[in-house]
């Protein structure tokens, strides 16, 4: 079967420039730029790929690439794949996710331009490489496909705060409402409480919340707006995730700063929680 292959169909400017960009959109664009444009531009580019990998790796199933890839597109966007996802992250060191929402669903409107590539190699050929090794392109293109979407953390460390500090967590192994009552009697209680919002669903899995503090006094530095993820693992581990909080516009312009800033607030923040937990 690998003489049947056509290597032209991943090994072309158009597909490594397609994974390409979808890799960035997932692993950087979404974190610093969370908005429509990044939620739905992995979703194009992936209708667009991925028959053209199927046919590679299947070649006898040519004529029915496009159906298969809306099929399993289909699938993996519906609630009937979370059984899969679930055991999928259980067993891969490489953790996904995904949003059950059925809009993702109008990019199969973009199949033709896949089937139309694959049924006209030469439109390919104009943009092939040479002297590529196809397997230097499956490999990493798989891991890019299996990783496509945020872990499941990503969901429930987004915050309004103009100053993010993502996936800034900490581990502490008593349950959730020890937890909360160990900080209210050291000073710190919330303004407001809410259930995750899980892209655009509020799903209230484990009982994880965002917590809000206006206003907190740390080391005389008056913090606001700083915003946490509660989140239990089980009945003796809980993460608290550090997700953000509002500074003055003026600190964020300098890029090398907001770094700095973020590294100097987390340190600070879970130092103080730790202060809490340490007998």
């Amino acid at each position: 079967m690998n003489k049947e292959r056509n290597k032209v169909l991943i090994v072309n400017y158009i597909f490594i420039l397609g994974i390409l960009i979808l890799f960035l959109n997932d692993h950087i664009f979404k974190f610093k730029y969370p908005n429509f444009i990044t939620g739905k531009l992995s979703d194009v580019l992936g209708i667009l790929i991925f028959p053209l990998l199927l046919t590679y790796i299947f070649p006898k199933l040519k004529e029915y690439s496009i159906v298969i890839a809306a099929a399993i597109f289909s699938f993996w966007k519906s609630e009937y794949s979370q059984s899969f996802l679930d055991f999928y992250n259980k067993i891969s060191p490489i953790q996904t996710s995904r949003i059950v929402d059925y809009s993702d669903l109008l990019v199969l409107l973009l199949l033709p331009i896949p089937y139309y590539l694959i049924r006209n190699e030469k439109m390919l050929q104009k943009f092939r490489i040479e002297k590529l090794n196809s397997k230097l392109i499956l490999f990493p293109t798989l891991l890019i496909l299996f990783s496509e979407s945020p872990p499941p953390s990503f969901y429930y460390t987004m915050n309004e705060g103009n100053l993010k500090c993502h996936n800034c967590k900490m581990t502490i192994h008593k349950d959730k409402m020890f937890v909360l009552q160990q900080l209210k009697l050291n000073g710190i209680e919330f303004d407001t409480v809410m259930p995750i919002k899980y892209g655009r669903e509020i799903d209230t899995v484990s009982g994880g919340k965002k917590y809000l503090k206006k206003l907190l006094i740390l080391d005389n530095d008056t913090l606001k707006n700083v915003s946490f993820t509660i989140f239990p693992i089980n009945e003796n581990k809980t993460k608290i995730y550090f997700t953000g909080l509002d500074v003055s516009n003026k600190l964020l312009q300098d890029p090398k700063l907001d770094y700095k800033l973020r590294k100097h607030y987390k340190k600070l923040i879970f130092k103080r929680i730790n202060e809490n937990f340490k007998n």
